[in-house]
């Protein structure tokens, strides 16, 4: 006797503000890919600021994940040419209803603003955890995300990318109770440059009010460029590109994604930036939204130090071994070649540096190296972000300490590594363990999973309660930092001489930050 297949499960479908969306069920998850937040910005829209959508004329089948935005090639993916990008994939409990009032959780994804998209990453298994919902969105990324042309009307002043992530949160606000969420109890999660473009985010006059609290990983409030820098560097695109003249705009509009894209990087390539008064600067590490453009009026330590961020907790964190992966490509590395690195890139305190950072007899020098710069520009910048923000609201501070986490292809990673370098717990090493980051070679062992859960519990409960619980609150004069390692190597814990086992008392009395990951 026959018997017929068991029917699939029903499509979840959702009636929102904006409009009726259907997606799929996948195990214990609703899944919703591809829900468009802004319009297009494509055409005349180029390089216009975004804003959410309102409402959609026909229902929208939320079922295929979309093509990031517009970027250069990367380990991750290959060099992408689509503008028509403003899409936003959500993640939710199966089953879930529109009374269930579930906390939601914002990741910005990460890459230094010129590459990444959310197809990288999955937030089921957060968001089944937690029973919570996670919402992924994309944003415009270089010379389409932080082109600065002048402050004139009309021209782009470097925020647009800043303008979708608002867009995307409003969005949010305005249709995940839908869904089952709870808008007033939104927590906004980025990593490096998602984390970095946080910042932007609490201090942004337009972004007010959307987000309860907010974790940053590997990133931090840097310095920010002025305006008159980015648009040194949007004037030297438009030339690049064949745009020159007093209006570049309506060329470079006409001109196709990899002209554009080949001018930028072009551009970004070069260690300084020539000013319109004739003056030459330091390029910036990557790009980022301006102080001074029309969404972050002022510096961010100045909106921070002024209110602006209200008592919104903040959780700022880093990995033990950031820049190791970066860094692989010297691996081996000679005593002599370290040696003339230093003197290299830290003329007049190479021996200080030296003293500070003895090499370890039988260890490869460029761990030694991967640790210095790990300590400069990642996490003593994080510990004096953490010290501003601690001045204005409750703040928390993480060490990831997991040096067995699966190696990974990410950023500047696009060879294989040198037989027996050890990454360590590098830059984007959590992800894993936190919101299914696929770029991994391997799966997490049952130590790891362990880790895992209780990671993602914790990033799920802080904030919840308008203070850092159940993370210790971190100030200049407590300093308590939570380490988030394996059991075999000490567990969770906490630990208070941060600051002095990254020599941080060292780099700030040299805080300028080098404008490349490499010496």
């Amino acid at each position: 006797m026959l018997v017929a297949p068991a029917a699939q499960a029903a499509a979840p479908m959702v009636t929102a503000p904006a409009g009726v969306l259907s997606g799929m069920k996948q195990g214990n998850a609703d899944i919703f890919l591809g829900v468009p937040f802004a319009a297009p910005p494509m055409g005349q829209a180029r390089w216009q600021p975004s804003t959410p959508l309102a409402s959609y004329p026909t229902p929208i089948r939320a079922t295929t994940a979309r093509k990031g935005c517009s970027a250069s090639i990367s380990a991750d993916i290959g060099e992408t040419v689509n503008e028509d990008c403003l899409y936003l994939n959500i993640y939710r409990p199966a089953g879930v209803d529109a009374h269930a009032h579930l906390p939601v959780t914002v990741f910005i994804h990460g890459g230094g603003n010129q590459t990444g998209t959310p197809a990288s990453y999955d937030g089921t298994e957060f968001a089944t955890r937690t029973h919570s919902i996670v919402v992924i969105p994309t944003y415009r990324l270089g010379v389409f995300g932080f082109l600065a042309l002048g402050g004139k009307p009309g021209l782009p002043q470097g925020d647009l990318a800043l303008s979708d992530i608002i867009s995307a949160l409003k969005w949010t606000h305005d249709n995940i109770a839908a869904f089952g969420g709870y808008a007033t109890g939104m927590s906004l999660v980025g990593e490096s440059a998602g984390a970095a473009n946080i910042c932007d985010v609490l201090t942004a006059p337009a972004a007010h009010g959307l987000v309860t609290q907010a974790i940053m990983q590997s990133g931090f409030c840097p310095d920010r460029p002025t305006r008159v820098v980015m648009e040194g560097i949007g004037a030297a695109t438009a030339q690049a590109a064949g745009c020159a003249g007093p209006d570049p705009l309506p060329c470079m509009k006409r001109l196709p994604v990899p002209t554009l894209l080949a001018a930028w990087n072009t551009v970004w390539q070069q260690p300084t930036v020539r000013l319109k008064d004739g003056t030459s600067v330091s390029r910036p590490l990557f790009p980022i939204t301006p102080s001074g453009s029309t969404l972050q009026p002022q510096p961010v330590d100045a909106a921070i130090r002024a209110g602006a961020v209200g008592s919104v907790p903040v959780l700022v964190g880093f990995n033990s071994d950031e820049l190791r992966t970066f860094l692989a490509g010297y691996y081996p590395l000679s005593t002599d070649r370290y040696l003339t690195l230093l003197k290299q890139d830290y003329s007049g305190f190479a021996g200080d540096l030296q003293k500070e950072y003895p090499l370890s007899p039988g260890q490869d020098p460029v761990y030694t190296l991967a640790a210095l710069r790990t300590d400069q520009m990642l996490i003593c910048p994080a510990l004096r972000g953490a010290a501003v923000l601690a001045g204005a609201m409750h703040v928390a501070v993480y060490e990831f300490a997991d040096r067995t986490a699966p190696p990974f292809r990410s950023l500047a990673m696009k060879l294989p590594d040198a037989p027996g370098f050890d990454r360590g717990a590098s830059h984007t090493a959590e992800l894993l363990y936190l919101f299914g980051y696929k770029s991994v070679a391997g799966p997490l062992s049952p130590a790891q999973q362990a880790l895992s859960a209780r990671m993602m519990d914790m990033w799920a409960t802080f904030g919840r309660s308008g203070t850092t619980a159940p993370w210790p609150a971190w100030t200049p004069q407590t300093s308590d930092v939570t380490v988030l390692a394996l059991p075999a190597d000490g567990g969770i814990r906490i630990e208070r001489d941060m600051a002095a086992r990254h020599r941080c008392g060292f780099w700030d009395r040299h805080p300028t930050i080098p404008n490349s990951l490499f010496p």
